[in-house]
């Protein structure tokens, strides 16, 4: 009999851009995948979840004060208990409070809940309110988790040495990347592709593939880029994301003069041909998970200059396969930028460690990794 599986989470596009390729694979070995998810394709179209067998629209919001994740809780419990799955594994902070509640009947019985954590809201620098109100929580529901799964050090090691009481801990690098799809341009391949998108083969191209949220923290980037685009006039920064939440990145590029030199790309599906044409990719998030957009930079063989965060510092080794800036100090950020831009040899160094240090984090290994853990559940 075949096995059956929940994926949860907040929004449809979590499940579209991160999850397919395991779903995919679980499909592969007989398994019956539903999933439920809040509907967010007129924010992401053309993501292709055709693998899923049932799919369930819950009216969550990410807001834990919001109403909507008390209807989403009792819509997401009947469909759990009527559902005999023998697991459910949700994703996303507010997915997985309300997923763990609405399983506690069914996990009395077979259904095992499994909980990925692509990056809790404590950590390092997190502000005391979100240790105050988002710690306690997430202590509380690992009792109801039967295997925690963490996609960076400081968030497996903080569960370790916080005793969380979920039954299994584990730690897997990211959701993977596809390298076959995410390659190493060639010179040829690359200009060809900047003649296609109408950029010119000798511009020094920087990328910073990422939503246009606090949480980004573009400003610094900003400040960063005029600084190096005052010594060299020759450079262009793409920005692709969502458009409509632009405004205010486009207002301070504006006032800092350097709104010429940046193209806003709006929200994409052909992120390996921007990044591939880029020579390095930037990152000045205040706190990630596991970042995709530097996973896919690192399988590409592009330098990355980031912010020394959670998430990014498990990717970057500072002097090996690019650098590592301190929050905000966007001077420095400037400096290993025009480091970069000046030093083609070194480049060629952090490209050739970067294809070699992405190997455990292909789709490959991952998938290889979350099978582990289904396994150590019993449920392959």
């Amino acid at each position: 009999m075949s096995k059956k599986v929940l994926f949860v989470a907040t929004v449809r596009s979590h499940i579209g851009q991160f999850h397919m390729p395991f779903i995919k694979e679980l499909k592969r070995r007989g398994f019956i995948v539903d999933a439920a998810f809040k509907d967010n394709s007129d924010m992401k179209p053309g993501l292709d979840l055709s693998a899923i067998d049932n799919i369930f629209e819950i009216p969550f919001s990410r807001s834990p004060y919001s109403f909507d994740n008390i209807k989403a809780y009792f819509a997401l419990k009947k469909i759990i208990d009527s559902g005999n799955y023998d697991a459910v594994h949700c994703h996303t902070p507010m997915g997985a409070v309300v997923a763990r509640l609405a399983a506690k009947k069914a996990r009395k019985g077979k259904t095992k809940v499994i909980y990925t954590a692509h990056g809790f809201h404590f950590f390092k620098g997190a502000s005391r309110k979100n240790w105050m109100f988002f710690f306690p929580v997430e202590k509380y529901l690992s009792r109801y988790t039967d295997c925690l799964i963490t996609i960076n050090n400081e968030d497996y090691e903080l569960a370790k040495h916080k005793k969380f009481k979920c039954k299994k801990l584990y730690k897997v690098c990211g959701v993977g990347v596809d390298t076959n799809r995410f390659h190493p341009f060639s010179r040829e391949e690359k200009s060809l592709t900047r003649a296609q998108y109408g950029y010119d083969s000798d511009s020094f191209l920087m990328i910073y593939p990422a939503d246009f949220s606090d949480r980004k923290n573009h400003s610094m980037l900003l400040k960063a880029f005029k600084i190096t685009a005052q010594k060299h006039n020759d450079i262009k920064l793409l920005l692709p994301g969502p458009i409509e939440s632009a405004q205010q990145i486009q207002q301070l590029a504006a006032e800092l003069g350097i709104k010429d030199k940046i193209d806003f790309l709006g929200y994409r599906r052909d992120i390996e041909q921007l990044v591939g044409m880029s020579n390095i990719s930037l990152s000045s998030s205040k706190q990630e998970g596991l970042p995709v957009n530097l996973i896919e930079a690192m399988a590409l063989g592009n330098p990355i200059v980031a912010t020394n965060v959670r998430g990014n510092n498990d990717l970057v080794k500072d002097g090996e396969n690019g650098y590592l800036i301190e929050l905000n100090d966007y001077e420095k950020m400037a400096e290993k930028m025009i480091l970069l831009i000046e030093n083609p040899d070194l480049v060629d160094t952090f490209k050739k460690n970067n294809l070699k240090m992405v190997r455990d984090y292909s789709m490959e290994s991952v998938i290889r990794q979350m099978i582990d853990a289904y396994k150590s559940l019993g449920l392959i």
